[in-house]
């Protein structure tokens, strides 16, 4: 049995750690290029609205999403994408969270990722490992500049999740 107080400090502890490197890794791979590749596209300028249809895959940084579907929204002044609404069965999300190669791993039947507040929502039989801990529910989302997640179930079942110990410093 988890002590509350034990689980209470875990969640503290890996926010604080999620945190900072977290922030790291977001400004190095939003200043990368995107790249995009589909089956089929369609962009309208006016708008900055691009749909991406088909094996689709997004490289951005260590940034790597795949999809079935994809609709990105940029900003018409700046040409900054603000956000990436994908589908798929299930579609996939993951990031490099610092320099020692740990990353975010993720998954679900729906993904939006928002960059103007760095938020990841995932719906539909969706999970997040990350540095080892797990989080399976039918929606996450996930504040990636907060290192905070908030974690639910729509249908009948729990919000399941799996901590690994915190390893003892020796004095």
């Amino acid at each position: 049995m988890v002590n509350i107080k034990q689980l209470s400090k875990r969640l503290i502890a890996l926010t604080i750690l999620t945190s900072s490197s977290l922030t790291f890794a977001l400004d190095n791979d939003l200043q990368s290029p995107l790249n995009i590749a589909a089956d089929s596209a369609h962009f309208d300028q006016k708008t900055g609205t691009a749909i991406y249809e088909g094996n689709v895959t997004v490289k951005q940084g260590s940034i790597f999403i795949e999809a079935d579907y994809l609709k990105v929204t940029s900003s018409t002044e700046t040409n900054q994408f603000r956000q990436l609404n994908a589908k798929g069965s299930p579609a996939k999300f993951s990031q490099k969270i610092d320099l020692e190669g740990n990353e975010i791993i993720s998954h679900g039947d729906k993904i939006l990722y928002q960059t103007v507040d760095a938020t990841l929502e995932l719906s539909g039989q969706s999970y997040v490992k990350l540095k080892g801990d797990e989080i399976r529910a039918d929606f996450i989302q996930y504040m990636i500049d907060k290192g905070t997640f908030t974690a639910r179930k729509d249908n009948t079942g729990r919000v399941n999740m799996t901590l690994l110990p915190q390893t003892q410093e020796v004095p």
